[in-house]
C-alpha cells in the first residue's frame, strides 16, 4: 500500500508541474518526506526531476531554445554549484527567510496587475540564472526566482513551460552529478523508484494535457499562486 501512495503523492505533484512548468516538489517533498527518509529522497528526487524535465522537454520541444537561454541555462549551474558549495558555510535560514519575502512580495505585485518587463538580455539572464541556481543548491527554491523572470519576459504560455522545463533539466543533471561525486546515492529497493517514475511521467503527461484547457489568465494566476505558496511554506518551515 506504501508504494502506492508513494506513486500517487508524485503524481499529484508531477501534475502540477505538468500544468505550470514547475512546483512539483511543493507538494511531494513534504508529503514523501513521511514514507521516505529525507536523506534518502532528496538525492533520489533529483534523479526523478531529470526523468520528469527530460519528458516535458520532450512533449515541449519545439517552444524552447538553447541558444536564447544558453545564459540563463550556464550562469543556473554555476549558481547551483557556488550554492551546494557555501551550504556548509552560510546562515541557511536567514538566507530562506530572506528568499521567501522577496518571492511572495514580487508575486504578489505580479498578481496584482503590477506591470515588470523583462528584456532578457544576456546579463539578465546571468543575473537571474546565478539567483535562481544558487537558490536550488543551498536552498531548494530555485523555482520561483526563474518563474517571475520569465513571467516578465511574457512568453506564451508553451514557450515559459518549455523554458521552465529545460532549465530544471540543467540544473537537476547538475544536482545529479554533484550528488554523485558527494557520495550521496546508496542502494535502494526498486519498488519505491519504480513507484516515483510511474508517478512522475503520467502525473507530467496529465498535467501537461490539461494546461492547453485552461484560461490563459487562470493560468498566470496559478502559477503566480504556486510561487506564493512556495514562499509561505519556505517561510513558515524555516
Amino acid at each position: 500500500m506504501e508504494y502506492y501512495l508513494i506513486a500517487l503523492i508524485m503524481f499529484a505533484g508531477a501534475s502540477l508541474q505538468g500544468i505550470t512548468g514547475f512546483g512539483s516538489g511543493l507538494v511531494a517533498v513534504p508529503l514523501l518526506s513521511l514514507l521516505i527518509p529525507l536523506p534518502q529522497l532528496t538525492p533520489l528526487l533529483s534523479i526523478i526531476n531529470v526523468l520528469m524535465a527530460l519528458y516535458l522537454c520532450w512533449l515541449l520541444r519545439h517552444y524552447f531554445s538553447l541558444k536564447r537561454w544558453r545564459w540563463l541555462l550556464l550562469a543556473g549551474v554555476g549558481g547551483t554549484l557556488v550554492g551546494n558549495a557555501a551550504l556548509a558555510y552560510l546562515p541557511v535560514t536567514i538566507l530562506q527567510q530572506g528568499m521567501a519575502i522577496f518571492v511572495i512580495a514580487a508575486g504578489l505585485l505580479f498578481w496584482f496587475g503590477v506591470q515588470f518587463q523583462a528584456r532578457a538580455t544576456a546579463l539578465q539572464q546571468s543575473y537571474t540564472g546565478l539567483l535562481a541556481g544558487f537558490a536550488n543548491g543551498a536552498l531548494t527554491l530555485g523555482g520561483p526566482p526563474v518563474v517571475l523572470f520569465l513571467t516578465a519576459t511574457r512568453l506564451n504560455r508553451s514557450q515559459f513551460r518549455a523554458t521552465l522545463a529545460l532549465f530544471f533539466l540543467v540544473l537537476g543533471l547538475t544536482n545529479v552529478i554533484s550528488f554523485t561525486l558527494q557520495g550521496r546515492y546508496t542502494v535502494t529497493g526498486t519498488a519505491p523508484v519504480f513507484a516515483l517514475v510511474v508517478g512522475a511521467i503520467s502525473g507530467a503527461y496529465l498535467g501537461h494535457r490539461v494546461s492547453h484547457l485552461l484560461p490563459e489568465q487562470l493560468f498566470r494566476k496559478l502559477t503566480l499562486g504556486v510561487v506564493i505558496g512556495a514562499g509561505v511554506m519556505v517561510l513558515l518551515t524555516s
